[in-house]
Protein backbone atom coordinates (compact mmCIF):
# COMPACT_ATOMS: atom_id res chain seq x y z
CA UNK A 1 0.00 0.00 0.00
CA UNK A 2 2.81 2.53 0.93
CA UNK A 3 5.00 1.30 -1.91
CA UNK A 4 2.10 2.32 -4.44
CA UNK A 5 1.34 5.18 -2.81
CA UNK A 6 5.22 6.35 -2.79
CA UNK A 7 4.71 5.34 -6.29
CA UNK A 8 2.07 7.59 -7.33
CA UNK A 9 3.36 10.63 -5.15
CA UNK A 10 7.09 9.90 -7.54
CA UNK A 11 5.19 9.87 -10.65
CA UNK A 12 3.24 13.01 -9.90
CA UNK A 13 5.83 15.06 -9.33
CA UNK A 14 7.93 14.30 -12.60
CA UNK A 15 5.05 14.74 -14.60
CA UNK A 16 4.59 17.83 -12.84
CA UNK A 17 8.21 18.63 -13.75
CA UNK A 18 7.43 17.84 -17.33
CA UNK A 19 4.49 19.95 -17.84
CA UNK A 20 6.15 23.20 -16.10
CA UNK A 21 5.40 26.57 -17.87
CA UNK A 22 8.68 28.17 -19.26
CA UNK A 23 9.02 31.73 -20.91
CA UNK A 24 11.55 34.46 -21.63
CA UNK A 25 11.88 36.51 -18.94
CA UNK A 26 13.40 40.08 -18.90
CA UNK A 27 13.14 43.54 -17.21
CA UNK A 28 14.07 46.59 -18.96
CA UNK A 29 14.51 47.14 -22.83
CA UNK A 30 19.15 46.08 -22.35
CA UNK A 31 17.66 42.92 -21.18
CA UNK A 32 15.58 42.33 -23.52
CA UNK A 33 16.67 43.37 -26.87
CA UNK A 34 20.31 42.45 -26.69
CA UNK A 35 21.53 40.49 -29.50
CA UNK A 36 21.41 37.39 -26.91
CA UNK A 37 18.81 34.69 -26.41
CA UNK A 38 16.55 35.98 -23.33
CA UNK A 39 16.81 32.95 -21.36
CA UNK A 40 13.50 31.13 -20.21
CA UNK A 41 12.73 30.38 -16.60
CA UNK A 42 10.02 27.89 -15.17
CA UNK A 43 7.07 30.28 -13.97
CA UNK A 44 6.34 30.94 -10.14
CA UNK A 45 4.86 33.21 -8.17
CA UNK A 46 7.68 35.30 -7.81
CA UNK A 47 8.33 35.71 -11.94
CA UNK A 48 4.71 36.09 -12.27
CA UNK A 49 4.37 38.94 -9.59
CA UNK A 50 7.94 40.63 -11.54
CA UNK A 51 6.23 40.83 -14.94
CA UNK A 52 2.64 42.08 -13.32
CA UNK A 53 4.19 44.99 -11.73
CA UNK A 54 6.32 45.73 -14.84
CA UNK A 55 2.89 46.09 -16.77
CA UNK A 56 0.98 47.50 -14.28
CA UNK A 57 2.73 50.95 -15.07
CA UNK A 58 0.76 50.71 -18.55
CA UNK A 59 -2.04 48.19 -18.20
CA UNK A 60 -5.03 49.07 -15.63
CA UNK A 61 -6.63 45.50 -13.61
CA UNK A 62 -3.72 43.73 -14.57
CA UNK A 63 -3.55 42.51 -10.57
CA UNK A 64 -5.75 39.34 -11.57
CA UNK A 65 -2.59 38.44 -13.74
CA UNK A 66 -0.75 37.69 -10.74
CA UNK A 67 -3.64 35.52 -8.53
CA UNK A 68 -2.21 32.09 -7.52
CA UNK A 69 -3.39 29.60 -10.28
CA UNK A 70 -2.26 26.70 -12.07
CA UNK A 71 -1.76 27.64 -15.43
CA UNK A 72 0.71 30.17 -16.95
CA UNK A 73 1.18 32.60 -20.16
CA UNK A 74 4.17 34.52 -21.64
CA UNK A 75 3.91 38.06 -22.36
CA UNK A 76 6.29 40.43 -24.35
CA UNK A 77 5.43 44.07 -23.97
CA UNK A 78 7.34 46.88 -25.35
CA UNK A 79 6.96 50.76 -25.10
CA UNK A 80 8.58 53.60 -27.59
CA UNK A 81 7.16 57.25 -26.60
CA UNK A 82 6.14 59.12 -29.79
CA UNK A 83 8.28 60.77 -31.89
CA UNK A 84 11.81 58.56 -29.97
CA UNK A 85 13.87 56.18 -32.03
CA UNK A 86 14.28 53.60 -29.05
CA UNK A 87 11.90 52.00 -26.49
CA UNK A 88 11.70 53.35 -23.20
CA UNK A 89 10.04 50.27 -21.68
CA UNK A 90 10.57 46.19 -21.89
CA UNK A 91 9.12 42.89 -20.14
CA UNK A 92 8.98 39.35 -20.78
CA UNK A 93 7.47 36.85 -18.12
CA UNK A 94 5.12 34.99 -17.08
CA UNK A 95 1.48 36.13 -15.84
CA UNK A 96 -1.15 33.43 -14.71
CA UNK A 97 -4.65 32.38 -16.22
CA UNK A 98 -5.48 31.79 -19.79
CA UNK A 99 -6.68 35.54 -20.59
CA UNK A 100 -4.60 37.56 -22.54
CA UNK A 101 -3.19 40.65 -20.38
CA UNK A 102 -2.69 42.39 -23.66
CA UNK A 103 -6.16 42.81 -24.05
CA UNK A 104 -6.51 45.30 -20.30
CA UNK A 105 -7.54 48.77 -20.97
CA UNK A 106 -4.24 50.90 -21.11
CA UNK A 107 -3.46 53.92 -19.20
CA UNK A 108 -3.23 56.99 -21.03
CA UNK A 109 0.26 57.51 -23.03
CA UNK A 110 1.78 59.05 -25.66
CA UNK A 111 3.32 56.29 -27.87
CA UNK A 112 3.43 53.13 -29.24
CA UNK A 113 2.28 50.27 -27.11
CA UNK A 114 3.29 46.95 -28.50
CA UNK A 115 2.59 44.08 -26.53
CA UNK A 116 2.40 39.80 -27.48
CA UNK A 117 0.73 36.77 -25.37
CA UNK A 118 1.17 33.08 -25.62
CA UNK A 119 -1.62 31.13 -23.44
CA UNK A 120 -0.03 28.31 -21.94
CA UNK A 121 4.09 29.76 -22.92
CA UNK A 122 6.36 27.05 -23.64
CA UNK A 123 6.51 23.39 -22.16
CA UNK A 124 9.52 22.92 -20.53
CA UNK A 125 9.99 19.51 -21.86
CA UNK A 126 8.67 18.35 -24.80
CA UNK A 127 8.80 13.88 -24.31
CA UNK A 128 9.39 13.69 -27.65
CA UNK A 129 11.90 16.44 -27.75
CA UNK A 130 13.81 15.27 -24.17
CA UNK A 131 15.65 11.94 -24.13
CA UNK A 132 16.72 12.59 -20.21
CA UNK A 133 12.78 13.62 -19.21
CA UNK A 134 11.62 10.42 -21.18
CA UNK A 135 14.08 8.22 -19.84
CA UNK A 136 13.40 9.57 -16.27
CA UNK A 137 9.74 8.88 -16.27
CA UNK A 138 10.72 5.74 -17.50
CA UNK A 139 12.81 4.30 -14.96
CA UNK A 140 10.36 5.82 -12.27
CA UNK A 141 7.58 3.82 -13.87
CA UNK A 142 10.11 0.77 -14.03
CA UNK A 143 10.75 1.18 -10.36
CA UNK A 144 7.50 1.36 -9.24
CA UNK A 145 6.41 -1.97 -11.08
CA UNK A 146 9.23 -3.38 -9.19
CA UNK A 147 8.33 -2.11 -5.82
CA UNK A 148 4.89 -3.38 -6.26
CA UNK A 149 5.76 -6.26 -7.38
CA UNK A 150 8.17 -7.33 -4.65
Amino acid sequence: MYRALAFICALGVCVSYVLATQCPTCVGVQACHSNQTVPKVTCTAAVVNQTVIQLSAYFKNVSEFAATASKYSCVKANFKPSGAVNYTFAVQGCTTGNKNVCLQPTYEFNGNLSCSYKNGGHKLHNLAQSPFTGALLSVVILIGTLMMSS
